[in-house]
């Protein structure tokens, strides 16, 4: 990142900018706490990179676990403008598995960060009955 930045930032804004950075890489992971609005979004972001096209290749491979499983049963995240928040994350899913990859990967990542308090996450199922994903399952 000094190289990177050399010329384009003078000191002390070079220095300033790659603890910035270096914050917001920390903080996305799962034990990551942001203290800015850009880390925060950072790893919010990260964490709405679920749908099932991030597990279609380990699920039809025959990889049965909880995360392949609940990512499967993502369809489709929207953003839009919150109707409680300023920002509304709606979670579309084919199956309740998909909870999981809400609360422990979405929720995980949301919680304690500069900004849960202003966005809404709605999760849910649109069709009239859930897809089955596993017909059964065995240790």
């Amino acid at each position: 990142m000094p190289g990177l930045l050399k010329g384009i930032y003078p000191e002390p804004e070079r220095s300033v900018i790659m603890a910035e950075v270096m914050h917001a890489v920390i903080s996305h992971r799962s034990k990551g706490e942001p203290l800015t609005i850009e880390a925060s979004i950072l790893r919010v972001a990260d964490a709405l990179d679920m749908a099932q096209g991030r597990s279609r290749v380990p699920f039809e491979a025959g990889e049965m676990n909880i995360h392949s499983l609940s990512a499967y049963a993502i369809d489709e995240v929207r953003i839009a403008p919150g109707e409680e928040r300023a920002v509304r994350v709606e979670i579309l899913m084919n199956n309740s598995s998909g909870i999981f990859q809400v609360d422990e990967g979405l929720g995980t990542k949301l919680r304690g960060t500069p900004l849960e308090p202003h966005i809404e996450v709605v999760a849910r199922i649109e069709a009239e009955h859930e897809k089955r994903l596993v017909p059964i399952f065995r240790l």
